[in-house]
């Protein structure tokens, strides 16, 4: 009687050692760089950014603001729908070979085009001359109109 026992923990330990992997990133950039990024709104780092994610799909990127020391912003922020397609070794049942049959590390990078940021537009230019003052006002009004007391609503009998 011969025991064969110990090979099958030896050929499951070399198949899970020569497992293959797909890496998946998708990469960022601004001009000019440093803008912060969010994808699907979480905070993901900042331009040029190597982001990487684990499923195909569409995704939210939101790139910007960028401010000065002060807090003003220099560059407005940009938003774009990305969609993440699946290459063709992504698409079940080859999906099963790539993923832990293949020996060696796939890796899927995709281009974002470039967000080209714009500085933020001059309020006087929207909203003409005397904006501010005009925002001030109406919010004064607002805010009077918050503090009375409320007006009785039901019919006085």
């Amino acid at each position: 009687m011969t025991r064969k026992l110990p090979a099958v923990p030896a050929v499951i330990l070399c198949l899970a050692l020569a497992a293959g992997c797909v890496e998946r990133t998708m990469m960022i950039r601004s001009e000019p760089p440093g803008a912060p990024v969010w994808v699907d709104e979480e905070y993901a780092g900042t331009t040029p950014l190597d982001y990487s994610f684990a499923h195909y799909g569409t995704r939210g990127v939101r790139v910007g603001p960028i401010r000065d020391e002060t807090g003003k912003a220099r560059y407005a922020p940009q938003e774009r729908l990305v969609r993440l397609r699946a290459p063709w070794y992504q698409v079940f049942p080859v999906d099963f070979f790539a993923e832990v049959l293949w020996p060696g590390r796939i890796h899927d990078r995709h281009e974002v085009p470039v967000f080209e940021l714009q500085p933020p537009p001059d309020p006087v230019e929207l909203y003409g001359e005397g904006a501010t003052e005009k925002l001030l006002e109406a919010g004064e009004e607002f805010r009077s109109r918050a503090l009375d007391p409320a007006p009785d609503l039901l019919p006085q009998e």
